[in-house]
């Protein structure tokens, strides 16, 4: 059970590289400059550079190698949650296998073809998903320490309690600002959805470095 644990742990630690070195990546081989409040991620992976329509294969391949290895990382994940014993361990395979199916459909670029609309809800699937898997995660790490007695109850009990809200929050503000962005293409609810779809990620990355192997 304990190898199992590790095993899922250091799959979901390396997802945070992966992505930091993929946007990373993306950027740096993007034709033109990127502008970190007012471009989607999505646009990184175009095959066409989104104002001057330069050509961007180079980018465009990186952002869909690492999805796609985040996609295999999460399928990974997933098959290992529904062979073991763990508490909740369907719930948590569902969630993998969700970011999997939108890791995966990210992967393909924005621009190929009709294929908007599945990028698209690819791109909600995999944010989303990997923040409610975060949330849930934190969530169980929570109760399951808030039923220690108050003397164990250390800095980390009140760090979890916080990662809990913050995930929660940056979720919920994601939700309310993209949906009525996409609906309106209101400039100041675009501007909105672009920042939260970022902080998203970075805390969700956060969020896996707080979890021990208890709470996996």
């Amino acid at each position: 059970m304990k190898r199992m644990q590790k095993t899922i742990r250091y799959l979901y630690l390396l997802i945070f590289p992966i992505l930091a070195l993929t946007v990373g990546l993306a950027i740096y081989f993007l034709p033109e400059p990127y502008r970190f409040f007012q471009d989607y991620l999505s646009e990184l992976g175009a095959q066409l550079s989104v104002d001057f329509l330069y050509d961007n294969l180079i980018s465009s391949i990186i952002m869909s190698v690492g999805f796609g290895l985040c996609a295999l990382i999460s399928l990974v994940n997933s098959i290992l949650y529904f062979v073991s014993d763990f508490r909740y361990r369907y719930l948590k395979a569902s969630l993998n296998l969700v970011i999997a199916f939108g890791a995966s459909l990210v992967a393909i670029p924005q621009d190929k073809g009709n294929l908007l609309v599945l990028h698209t809800v690819g791109a909600a699937l995999f944010v989303a998903g990997f923040g409610i898997l975060n949330f849930t995660l934190q969530l169980l790490r929570f109760v399951r320490k808030r039923q220690e007695v108050p003397e164990v109850k250390r800095f980390d009990y009140y760090l979890d309690a916080t990662v809990v809200v913050l995930v929660f929050v940056v979720i919920l503000l994601l939700i309310v600002t993209f949906i009525p962005s996409e609906i309106t293409k209101n400039p100041v609810l675009i501007l909105l959805s672009i920042i939260f779809q970022k902080l998203v990620l970075i805390v969700d990355c956060l969020a896996i470095l707080c979890l021990d192997l208890n709470d996996i």
